[in-house]
């Protein structure tokens, strides 16, 4: 073979080299690509239920509520613990039903009055999905309610718990003012107390 013909050869198997070279950095382009497609859409997953990363029962349908509701659904976590201890077949002593504890003649009828539509049969109320978004949607209202104040997640559950109007009693002068201290109901303000207590556990638990 003349001298030639070996370089031209050895270009040959250069060029054959670079393509394939060339090939196999493409093909892991795409494989990198694919790999991080998927790790957002995990991240994604992850935004909808950032808290569902144990075992709580009715996690899906608790997070989809929430975020249809726009609140926190470590919130509606700790809410739900305290109110029924995730039994969707709680029933209390005055009447509350499922998951939230709602009320049929309270937050029941003012969610049918804003939705236009008739108060759900008791069967109905029982559903998880029902009964959260209920419950979901009715805690929403008191917090936008009590938005300005430094402490207005704790006003809105001392409604949650016991009304508009003893509520109003204990809401501070000022939007920074404390309002755990001014609830004069024991109940009540073991109720907030440990709501939040859950609640910011939750959060510490999350970011882990």
């Amino acid at each position: 073979m003349g001298e030639f013909d070996q370089v031209n050869k050895s270009k040959k198997k250069f060029l054959l080299f670079c393509s394939v070279l060339t090939l196999l950095v493409a093909v892991s382009g795409v494989i990198l690509w694919c790999c991080r497609a998927s790790e957002h859409h995990e991240k994604a997953v992850d935004t909808l239920e950032n808290f569902l990363i144990d075992d709580t029962l009715y996690a899906r349908e608790i997070a989809v509520a929430a975020e249809k509701h726009g609140v926190p659904p470590l919130l509606i976590k700790a809410l739900i613990k305290k109110e029924s201890r995730f039994d969707a077949n709680c029933r209390g002593k005055a009447g509350e039903i499922g998951l939230m504890q709602i009320i049929p003649s309270a937050s029941v009828a003012d969610w049918a009055r804003v939705n236009k539509c008739a108060i759900p049969s008791e069967k109905e109320l029982f559903e998880p999905e029902t009964n959260l978004d209920i419950g979901c949607w009715y805690l929403s209202v008191k917090l936008k309610k009590w938005k300005k104040y430094r402490y207005g997640m704790e006003l809105a559950l001392a409604e949650y718990n016991a009304g508009a109007k003893n509520t109003a009693r204990w809401k501070p002068e000022t939007l920074n003012g404390e309002v755990i201290k001014r609830i004069d109901f024991p109940l009540t303000r073991k109720y907030v107390t440990e709501i939040m207590h859950d609640y910011r556990e939750y959060l510490i638990e999350s970011k882990q």
